[in-house]
């Protein structure tokens, strides 16, 4: 099975794909993918075998995911989320919770900032957020020295924001303030944005929906001004892009109307 996979993928192997990404997810010496080896498949082409071998067992995905290709620990993570929805739509905890147990336990193979964000918060975020994980362990992780725990810990928040709760995003982010790396202040600026879109007007939501997302709004923007000068400017930069123009200049200038409310 796992031979017959992998050759199926291969058919969609294109040498300038594999060229633009070794570029793109930066494989050189010294890169965060240094190492990293692509064939050059396009992440629709993957989606599509991934659909084709969704029911394949945990010791398939076992073997793709610890792969030196890095389209094959794509595949793997991506059937993985499918199995992992699924279980989830029919109530299976037993399934959701041995997935999540894999993910875990598999977790060195989630390895550049791609294999994290397509998998993180759908599995183990989920699993927090669902009970049948202890949050605990994002607190953990993001104290990890590798990055792509750290990476996996705030994304994993995701799932929480898409649930309206933004709290652990928030707790997460202010451990993370202070972190070098780039691929770490993107990702905090990024979960800082979508929990501050959750105050945006949408009128498929009740009344009282669109009222507890202007709170979460501006617990997110009380969070900018008490540490903004913690806050590394790519991360301020991601978090405030969807604000309106006025008020994102201002938070670029550090200039807040509502400064003193906040102190």
């Amino acid at each position: 099975m796992i031979k017959k996979i992998k050759k199926e993928l291969r058919q969609y192997v294109s040498t300038e794909r594999r060229r633009s990404n070794e570029w793109f997810f930066k494989t050189g010496k010294g890169d965060y993918g240094e190492g990293d080896i692509f064939i050059g498949v396009r992440v629709p082409d993957i989606r599509m075998v991934a659909k084709k071998y969704r029911a394949v067992d945990l010791s398939i995905l076992k073997e793709l995911l610890s792969s030196k290709i890095h389209e094959e620990r794509s595949l793997a993570l991506i059937i993985l989320v499918e199995q992992n929805q699924e279980a989830e739509n029919d109530k299976n905890t037993s399934k959701q919770k041995k997935i999540i147990k894999f993910y875990l336990k598999n977790r060195r193979q989630v390895n550049n900032w791609d294999l994290v964000d397509l998998s993180a918060h759908y599995i183990l975020g989920q699993a927090i957020l669902d009970g049948l994980y202890p949050e605990k362990i994002l607190d953990k992780m993001v104290l990890s020295d590798n990055l792509w725990e750290r990476r996996i810990a705030i994304i994993s928040t995701f799932a929480f924001i898409k649930a309206g709760r933004v709290n652990l995003t928030l707790r997460l982010a202010k451990k993370l303030l202070k972190d070098k790396d780039d691929l770490i202040q993107k990702a905090v600026g990024w979960m800082l944005r979508e929990a501050w879109k959750l105050g945006e007007f949408n009128k498929r939501k009740t009344p009282a929906e669109n009222k507890k997302g202007k709170i979460s709004q501006k617990k997110v923007e009380k969070f900018l001004i008490k540490n903004y000068s913690q806050i590394p400017r790519t991360t301020l930069r991601y978090a405030i892009e969807r604000m309106p123009e006025k008020k994102r200049k201002n938070f670029l200038k550090g200039e807040f109307d509502c400064k003193k409310r906040f102190n």
